[in-house]
């Protein structure tokens, strides 16, 4: 998705780490904000999990391999917005920081819920007897950065040492003498930064709210979480594409709508991801086309309740997906590509072929009044349901 050159560009890259034997095992999180002279901001590293994450399809990209994503300070403090699944990832811990009882607690916690930490060899040498029990590994920025009898003990803990700040041949065999595990793959080549396209802010703000006010409720209900998350169409692609990740559809298959998503992604990934989404000011749409996308949407469905051989809840998402490119502003054919979705909702989207493609082409016709029913609809009952999917859509959007 790159552009025009933009001063709010993110840009983010995948920088390869290999192991000993030249295999690549890892990538390190790269990403940089023109318009953010503090690289490591919270807001700055959301958008790139975002990208990163959330949005890009991790089969294709990270498969089984680790991703090493340094952390500012902020993000220690909010360990509920660290991505999954946690088997995979390493997290650095930012140098120069206080070294405290509350710094170590916090790191405790993050290695309690299976992520590992990724320690700078400048922070371990001044913090040795405290900072060495939490590092899973430990970053080498020159050969001689600690000593070689702290080296030795840290192996003798497990600790993998990773090199990095490799310039040349020499440094690089250096670092093969200490017997590092792991190499930053820099030295290899500049990493390529992909140009994520920059969002909007101008979303349904209100309804973000209530959804993270749902999210956090004792009693959190789904069919709320359902009709909120309606009103935001890029949290409903990314949730979406979420449950169709390599680590959640594996065992479950394809979750090819927004109802059988919700419980597949579980309610600590929906908070992780409408968080990290709501630092990265990931949710645009006006409230006009998003109304313009539920009307077509409930229009479907109303059309489809007479049938027993069509799923009222796949018209509906039929409704809804044949304006996602627009609410996103993005590519319609490239977004349908990339979705998960049953070959009768394919077909309807893409050919309007198949009944799903009948409604669809109704719902259209109603839209620019030049309907005159169907061998199966009349004009009234087109119209009907028309009128009705207004008050249902004019509902959701304004008790929610």
């Amino acid at each position: 998705m790159t552009g025009q050159p933009d001063s709010h560009a993110l840009g983010i890259a995948l920088q390869p780490i290999h192991d000993a034997e030249g295999r690549h095992v890892a990538d390190r999180l790269l990403y940089r904000d023109q318009a953010d002279t503090n690289e490591a901001s919270e807001a700055t590293l959301a958008r790139a999990l975002t990208t990163a994450i959330y949005e890009l399809d991790d089969r294709n990209r990270l498969g089984q391999r680790d991703l090493v994503i340094d952390l500012p300070e902020e993000w220690l403090e909010r360990p509920d917005l660290l991505p999954t699944p946690a088997s995979q990832i390493i997290l650095g811990v930012p140098r120069l920081l206080e070294v405290n009882d509350t710094l170590l607690d916090r790191l405790a916690q993050v290695r309690e819920r299976g992520y590992r930490l990724l320690i700078h060899g400048s922070s371990l040498r001044s913090n040795l007897s405290t900072l060495a029990p939490m590092a899973d590994l430990m970053r080498l920025s020159h050969p001689d950065e600690l000593e070689e009898k702290v080296v030795r003990a840290l192996r003798l803990r497990g600790t993998r040492l990773l090199a990095d700040n490799i310039n040349d041949a020499k440094s690089l065999e250096c670092y093969q003498q200490m017997d590092c595990h792991l190499f930053d793959g820099r030295y290899l080549a500049e990493p390529a930064f992909y140009s994520a396209r920059p969002r909007g802010r101008h979303g349904n703000r209100a309804a973000q709210l209530r959804l993270v006010n749902e999210l956090y409720r004792e009693d959190v209900e789904l069919k709320r979480l359902y009709d909120l998350i309606l009103q935001m169409p890029h949290l409903h692609v990314a949730i979406l594409r979420r449950a169709n990740s390599a680590h959640f559809s594996h065992a479950s298959g394809q979750a090819a709508d927004l109802r059988r998503a919700l419980p597949l992604l579980g309610l600590n990934e929906l908070r992780r991801l409408v968080m990290t989404l709501s630092l990265a000011g990931e949710l645009p749409s006006s409230k006009l086309k998003i109304r313009m996308a539920l009307i077509r949407a409930y229009l479907c469905r109303n059309l489809a309740a007479p049938f027993r051989s069509i799923d009222p809840e796949e018209a509906f998402t039929a409704g809804l997906f044949s304006l996602m490119g627009p609410l996103l502003e993005e590519s319609q054919e490239e977004l349908l590509d990339e979705l998960p979705m049953t070959s009768s909702l394919s077909a309807a989207l893409k050919a309007r072929e198949g009944h799903l493609g009948v409604l669809l082409l109704l719902a259209e016709e109603q839209e620019g009044l030049v309907t005159e029913g169907s061998d199966h609809v009349s004009g009234d009952q087109l119209q009907r349901c028309y009128l009705e999917a207004l008050t249902q859509a004019d509902t959701l959007m304004g008790h929610l």
